[in-house]
């Protein structure tokens, strides 16, 4: 009996150190390229192995390899390897990488811009888009940066275009394309101005411009299941003064249904910023924190939460702030009626007008008898692509061919619309003319035109007294004479409105033999010309 009893203890333990594993191992990606552009040699960064330039060739379309090393260590850091080595494009270059499972990815872009040879890579202007988005355009960079986007990628290749500006070059130092939890961009979030839901979020591209942990320090790749790095708030805060760091990371509990470790690690929902309100019951202020953004552009900001400073449920409510706009009265209690619950909530941003984004907490009125609290975990705020799928500028991601063929018919039909205008005026000038003098009783002779080298013809006319010419033209345009139109301008332009007194002899039917063949709009040109003066 004492044998059985030990041995589901021993099961139990088991499955609980198994189940820690997993939960620990985070998520497993599907696709997971990892390139180090211009390194002859694999790299390891943390538990992770990013190939070598030359093994990665068969992805890369490139006018011509050019690699660069750095002869001197150039920045420093957990993924400091990948600036040791670039690799140069300059000409327009595609990376295409089979997609094994569809879904979002992340699509990460290391620079740091050294100089080799006689590429000094500060002063690379580039763009670097996909099929459907424009990720940068005329990008330059002088210090080490990773670029951080997430696209929902549904066919079956994913390719990266990289486009140097101009007369310039372009260059990148290492590459990730890494499937993501399909469940980590959910469809739907929260707008504030004005009140109601966001839609379709999760066929976003979206860019990471703050990740930030708050209340803690430096978070690497290597302790996100996701390989993101966060990064502490201590330079965002307005006035520190008012708030407080606080660290429970070993309370932080994930419950079905919310956060989990792929949402954000440990080391972020365990650690947080809050009011600096001890001892003043009273107290009614905002912390607030200032992130740098794009005008012009939406944002999805996402707020982690984890009550790890309360003792007793139901302690703790206050208010979240997007700008000046309340956007959330919070309870943690609320979420799963247990303390340090981690959970994450979600706002869309109008189109930004200011550079300047600001998110706040604050104390809640509407709670008899809460004391002034607030905290904050986590944050991020990642901007969406416009409408035109750019997430650089105000520059279309892509020219669409059926685009470009509708503006073609429309141009065509407008030229045509403009031809048959002239054309209808010329012959309504033409009749007028005609019962003018027929009336008159001036006398006329009819002489026949050919137009483009047809058998079809029309008929000019010269008058003793008036004003020849008028034409009917619907030939082809493209067997027109370049020649006769210098022997028919003299012939015309001896013909005015004014002169009343030009003889049919000065326009005989001889002046215009062998006018097969003129240009319309020569012809008009000249008509335009003699009717002006």
């Amino acid at each position: 009996m004492m044998g059985s009893v030990g041995s589901r203890r021993f099961i139990c333990v088991l499955l609980s150190i198994l189940s820690l594993v997993c939960l620990s191992s985070g998520f497993t990606p599907v696709d997971n390229y990892l390139i180090d552009c211009g390194s002859l040699t694999n790299t390891t960064v943390g538990n992770r192995v990013f190939v070598a330039d030359n093994s990665a060739s068969n992805f890369l379309s490139t006018p011509k390899n050019t690699f660069a090393n750095a002869s001197i260590s150039v920045t420093s850091g957990d993924d400091s390897p990948l600036y040791q080595t670039a690799r140069i494009f300059d000409g327009t270059s595609k990376y295409t990488f089979l997609i094994n499972q569809p879904g979002r990815h992340w699509i990460r872009l290391y620079f740091y811009p050294f100089v080799s040879g006689s590429y000094n890579m500060s002063n690379a202007s580039f763009g670097v888009s996909t099929l459907n988005y424009a990720f940068l355009s005329n990008f330059s960079v002088k210090a080490s940066v990773v670029k951080e986007f997430s696209v929902n990628v549904t066919s079956k290749n994913l390719v990266i275009t990289i486009t140097p500006s101009g007369n310039s070059f372009a260059f990148l130092n290492a590459l990730e394309v890494v499937s993501v939890p399909d469940e980590l961009i959910t469809d739907d979030g929260e707008t504030f101005n004005p009140v109601g839901s966001f839609k379709g979020l999760s066929w976003q591209a979206l860019e990471t411009v703050h990740r930030v942990n708050m209340g803690g320090p430096t978070v690497s790749f290597e302790n996100d299941t996701l390989g993101r790095t966060w990064v502490p708030d201590q330079s965002f805060l307005i006035q520190d003064n008012l708030a407080i760091n606080v660290s429970n990371i070993a309370a932080v509990r994930y419950v079905a249904g919310w956060a989990t470790q792929d949402s954000a690690p440990n080391a972020v929902y365990g650690t947080a910023t809050r009011m600096n309100s001890d001892n003043n019951p009273s107290s009614n202020f905002n912390v607030t924190w200032e992130f740098n953004v794009q005008p012009g552009f939406q944002y999805l900001v996402r707020f982690h939460f984890c009550d790890i400073v309360s003792r007793n449920l139901n302690d703790l409510y206050f208010n979240v702030y997007i700008d000046s706009w309340l956007v959330a009265g919070v309870d943690p209690s609320s979420i799963a009626n247990i303390l340090a619950v981690a959970f994450y909530m979600d706002f869309v941003t109008a189109a930004m007008v200011s550079n300047k984004l600001r998110v706040s907490i604050g104390p809640t009125n509407t709670i008899s008898g809460a004391y002034p609290n607030a905290i904050l975990n986590g944050l991020e705020i990642m901007k969406m692509n416009n409408s035109l799928g750019s997430l650089s500028g105000t520059a279309p991601a892509v020219a669409n061919s059926s685009s470009k063929k509708n503006v073609g018919v429309i141009v065509g039909l407008s030229i045509g619309a403009l031809i048959l205008a002239v054309v209808a005026g010329i012959f309504i000038m033409f009749c007028r003319k005609r019962r003018r003098l027929a009336r008159q009783g001036h006398s006329k002779t009819w002489m026949p035109f050919s137009i483009s080298g047809g058998n079809s013809h029309t008929m000019g006319s010269k008058y003793s007294n008036g004003t020849a010419t008028s034409l009917v033209l619907p030939g082809d345009p493209e067997e027109n004479s370049t020649n006769m139109i210098g022997e028919l301008s003299p012939q015309i332009n001896n013909f005015s409105h004014n002169d009343d007194s030009v003889s049919a002899a000065q326009f005989e039917a001889s002046s215009v033999d062998g006018l097969s063949g003129v240009s319309m709009s020569r012809v008009f040109s000249q008509l335009v010309k003699s009717e002006g003066r």
